[in-house]
């Protein structure tokens, strides 16, 4: 009887062994990615977060919005033991874009941090760059012309600013990090909080600015998406970060009925919640429920 006893502990044992191997090399062929780059668009109420999944273990993170949800938005997206986001790129420093960045950085692993470098004087700004500071993590400078690759098939290119702004106390609006994310023929423009004047910048630099998807400017405002830069986009489907009855009007009739216009479908944080798409590498479509 004891015998027979041993041999189902040991059988037992056995079996739990080869049953937590399976369960972890899942896990790790779970993290390596799934070769899908998926765009998600967070809903973060009044401000912009936008999450971007490689397919290949490789995160970025563009803006965190105007305080911690996105920590929320980014754990349902990110494997649970999964501590390390590639790269953070902060649009402008607007607390509706980088306060959510501050708890990022505090609780994730963070490989690169890029920013256009003006000065703006809120004490989040200086909060953010002591974290980046004290927790060692590489700093860089956008610059209008610069591919940062996130796998084999995908980047993002840089197309503004087109000046160096570092240490400046310029408009912050003018010294926007407009980034447009290409997947091989797939593309998608994220261009922050940019107003016409930058639009016009990225036209006359002759770089493409071509995007299925377009993260419209400044969250609807009138100052943005102009006539000639969606002509110049092209976009199949635009997507309006902003949040419910904010107080500041966004997104103005007058940028939907130019979208409307252009016959481009329109998503909105207030009323789609966060917006998804998949790349598959011709087209950024909007993911299934």
């Amino acid at each position: 009887m004891n015998h027979l006893r041993e041999y189902w502990r040991r059988y037992l044992f056995l079996g739990l062994t080869v049953a937590a191997v399976f369960v972890w090399a899942s896990v790790f062929a779970l993290e390596a990615g799934d070769g899908r780059l998926t765009l998600s668009v967070f809903d973060v109420g009044q401000g912009d977060a936008i999450f971007i999944d490689a397919g290949n273990g490789n995160q970025a993170l563009i803006d965190g919005g105007p305080d911690g949800a996105v920590l929320a938005k980014i754990g349902g997206v990110m494997p649970f033991w999964d501590r390390t986001i590639e790269l953070v790129a902060l649009t402008h420093p607007h607390a509706d874009h980088l306060d959510g960045l501050i708890p990022v950085l505090e609780r994730y692993d963070i490989g690169m941090v890029v920013e256009s470098g003006v000065n703006h004087s809120i004490p989040e700004y200086d909060t953010w760059h002591t974290l980046i500071r004290e927790r060692g993590i590489p700093l860089h400078i956008a610059k209008a012309g610069e591919r940062i690759r996130l796998s084999p098939d995908a980047a993002l290119e840089a197309l503004a600013p087109l000046r160096d702004f570092t240490g400046t106390s310029a408009p912050v609006h003018d010294a926007m990090v407009v980034l447009r994310l290409v997947n091989r023929n797939a593309a998608a423009l994220l261009t922050g909080d940019a107003e016409d004047e930058v639009e016009r910048e990225m036209l006359r630099s002759g770089a493409s600015v071509a995007a299925d998807v377009l993260k419209v400017g400044h969250h609807g405002s009138k100052t943005s998406t102009s006539d000639a830069f969606l002509e110049a986009v092209r976009p199949n489907i635009a997507v309006i970060s902003v949040g419910a009855k904010n107080r500041y009007g966004h997104p103005f009739q007058l940028v939907l009925d130019r979208l409307g216009r252009a016959g481009v479908r329109i998503l909105r944080t207030d009323r789609d919640g966060d917006v998804v798409f998949v790349s598959n590498g011709v087209a950024f479509v909007p993911a299934a429920p």
